[in-house]
């Protein structure tokens, strides 16, 4: 394999990986959409299996945002070592760093586990807030 040919290997992964990410903001976005009609429905709920439904859309959200962010950065990582073998790849317009998800508070929300051994939402958010 020539040079040339690596480096038309590497730019198809970076497009690739791009086009993932940006598949991926468009579901979470979706997701996030999805959950605030679900929130919206479901206000002044008292069933515990609102707030466990309204966790897991939060959680769900936030692993779709982990996995983005996983996405950018093996983007600048390929990007990186394209770059030190002399091949250009031109960078994404993201920064590559975490985002953190947007606080989510519910009326109905406890601040406790729910009877039914699932996590409520403001547990999920917690999650949410953390930079491995």
């Amino acid at each position: 394999m020539t040079l040339p040919d690596i480096a038309a290997a590497l730019r198809d992964l970076h497009v690739s990986i791009s086009q993932q990410q940006d598949l991926t903001k468009v579901v979470v976005q979706d997701a996030e959409n999805a959950r605030a009609e679900f929130r919206a429905i479901t206000t002044g709920a008292t069933n515990p299996l609102v707030n466990r439904a309204l966790g897991n859309y939060a959680q769900g959200i936030v692993k779709l945002r982990d996995g983005s962010w996983l996405l950018a950065e093996a983007g600048g990582i390929l990007a990186e070592y394209a770059r030190a073998i002399g091949i250009d790849i031109p960078p994404r317009h993201d920064s590559g760093r975490r985002q953190k998800a947007d606080p989510i508070h519910d009326e109905c929300e406890d601040s406790g586990p729910d009877p039914l051994g699932g996590l409520l939402l403001s547990q999920a958010e917690d999650r949410s807030h953390r930079d491995p």
